[in-house]
């Protein structure tokens, strides 16, 4: 079992790791996170038929689920 304070400090130190990471690169957007699974969807450019071109998406990783969503879309 973990002391309180030990607790309290892996946990501000978690919180610390997220902030810096996020100040490290923040052009980069932040990923999409699917609406099915949940899980975090990876940037592709994928050949898009409906559209007749190639689109940025992000794609879900899990081969059982597989949804994709367009970039650049509010």
């Amino acid at each position: 079992m973990v002391d309180k304070p030990i607790q309290k400090a892996i946990e501000s130190g978690t919180d610390a790791i997220e902030q810096t990471s996020k100040v490290l690169c923040p052009w980069l957007p932040d990923p999409h996170t699917c609406e099915n699974c949940g899980a975090y969807c990876d940037a592709e450019v994928e050949y898009i038929q409906s559209q007749a071109m190639y689109m940025d998406i992000w794609k879900c990783p899990n081969e059982e689920c597989g949804e994709r969503y367009y970039r650049n879309r509010e």
